[in-house]
C-alpha cells in the first residue's frame, strides 16, 4: 500500500511541474491585485478523516481501520485553524487541528476508559513561481497524548510526539470572482521515514469577506522509534468556512 501511495503522489508532483511553464492566470489570493500589501485569510475547518494502517506498542502492533462515524461516537472535543498571508510572491502559513476522543470499553472486568490527545499543526512559507503556481515548504509536528484508565483503578499513559520537513506544490487552476479550485502535493522525512500529504479542494466566495469550501485531504504517516509505530493514513472530506482580511 505505501509504495502505491508514494507513486500516486510523485505522480500528481511531476504533473503539477510540468503544468508550471503554461500557468497565466491570476494567483487565489489576488497577489496580483495588492502585490504590495499583505492578504490574509483565517479559515476553521472540519477534517471527517478516516483511519487506516497498523499501529504498534513494544513490538506489539495492531491492525487500524477506524471510519469517521466510529471517531464521531467517542469525539470529546475538535478544533482547526489554519491562518495563511501573502504580498508578492511570498507568503507563510500556519495551521493546527487538536482532537481529543473518550472511548469506553465494557468488559467482564469492569469499564475501560481512554482519552487520546492528538495535534497537528503545520508552519510554513510559500513562494509563487508564477500566477498558478506556488512552492511550498514547512515542517509539519505530530504529537499523541494517551491515558488508559483499568478496572483496578490502576492508570496507564504514555505520550509521543515527532516532526517532518516537507516540500511541495500548490496549483489553483480555477479563480473567478465567486469560484476557487486548487490541488496540493507535498513529501517530507524527518523523525518519520516518509510522510506525504495531498489535498484536493474548491470553495466558493458568499462575499469578499466570507467563503464555503470543501477538499479530500490525505496524510499518509510512517513513523517508528523506541518501539511506538504509527504507519497509518488518514483520509477523509474537509468542510471550511473561510474570511479574508482587508489588506493592510
Amino acid at each position: 500500500m505505501k509504495k502505491k501511495l508514494l507513486f500516486s503522489m510523485s505522480a500528481l508532483l511531476i504533473s503539477t511541474l510540468l503544468w508550471v511553464q503554461t500557468a497565466s492566470a491570476q494567483w487565489s489570493q489576488g497577489y496580483e491585485d495588492n502585490s504590495d500589501q499583505w492578504r490574509s485569510q483565517l479559515s476553521g475547518y472540519l477534517w471527517a478523516l478516516s483511519m487506516d494502517g497498523t499501529a504498534g506498542i513494544m513490538g506489539n502492533e495492531i491492525d487500524i481501520d477506524i471510519s469517521f462515524s466510529d471517531l464521531l461516537d467517542d469525539l470529546d472535543f475538535a478544533m482547526s485553524l489554519r491562518f495563511e498571508s501573502h504580498k508578492g510572491n511570498l507568503g507563510y502559513f500556519l495551521d493546527g487541528m487538536a482532537i481529543r476522543l473518550k472511548p469506553e470499553t465494557t468488559t467482564a472486568g469492569g469499564t475501560i476508559s481512554q482519552e487520546v490527545k492528538s495535534f497537528i499543526g503545520e508552519v510554513g512559507g510559500i513562494y509563487h513561481f508564477n500566477p498558478k503556481v506556488e512552492g511550498i515548504y514547512g515542517v509539519r509536528y505530530q504529537a499523541m497524548d494517551v491515558e488508559v484508565d483499568l478496572p483496578a483503578g490502576m492508570t496507564v499513559a504514555d505520550n509521543v510526539d515527532w516532526a517532518d520537513i516537507f516540500v511541495g506544490l500548490r496549483y489553483t487552476p480555477v479563480r473567478t470572482d465567486k469560484w476557487l479550485a486548487w490541488l496540493r502535493g507535498d513529501v517530507g522525512s524527518g523523525d518519520s521515514d516518509t510522510t506525504w500529504n495531498g489535498v484536493i479542494g474548491a470553495s466558493y466566495h458568499i462575499n469578499n469577506r466570507w467563503s464555503l469550501g470543501g477538499a479530500y485531504r490525505i496524510l499518509a504517516n510512517d513513523y517508528e522509534e523506541d518501539g511506538f509505530k504509527w504507519d497509518v493514513d488518514y483520509e477523509g472530506v474537509a468542510f471550511i468556512l473561510g474570511y479574508t482580511f482587508q489588506p493592510r
